[in-house]
């Protein structure tokens, strides 16, 4: 099996292509290297630098590598730059996994694994007030 990891050079992508590649998986790296950092990916993963947002870029790397799973890890997740920039988040997160759906659907690939960051709830008021934490009950 192929593992394709949108945002593979971000420093969790890095780490689930060198967990892959550990438990014997192949895999690619995608990233537009807008955050990512290729060296942190190991030597013998495959970085194509590109967005999930162009969908002949991923159908190409799909017939090109074998893809037969992804892992979808690429977004922008910067809150107050959300707010700022709301319709570049839209197309960027949005839009680029919706392209990234439909080149998925397109090529019969059946394995897909969504991971977010907590980073999308917002700040949750404790840690910017420097209070502690709530005890649980």
């Amino acid at each position: 099996m192929t593992w394709l990891i949108t945002g593979g050079a971000g420093y969790i992508g890095a780490h689930v292509a060198r967990a892959m590649t550990e438990a014997g998986e192949r895999a690619v790296a995608l990233d537009d290297l807008s955050a990512g950092v290729p060296a942190r990916l190991p030597d013998h993963v495959p970085l194509v630098e590109g967005s999930s947002l162009d969908g002949d870029l991923l159908k190409r790397v799909f017939a090109e590598h074998g893809v037969t799973g992804v892992v979808h890890l690429a977004a922008r997740k910067q809150v107050a730059e959300s707010v700022a920039q709301p319709t570049r988040y839209y197309r960027e997160n949005v839009g680029g996994l919706v392209t990234l759906l439909d080149a998925v659907a397109e090529a019969g690939i059946e394995h897909f694994v969504f991971s977010s960051s907590a980073a999308v709830y917002g700040d949750p008021g404790w840690i910017s007030s420097r209070r502690t934490r709530p005890a649980r009950r």
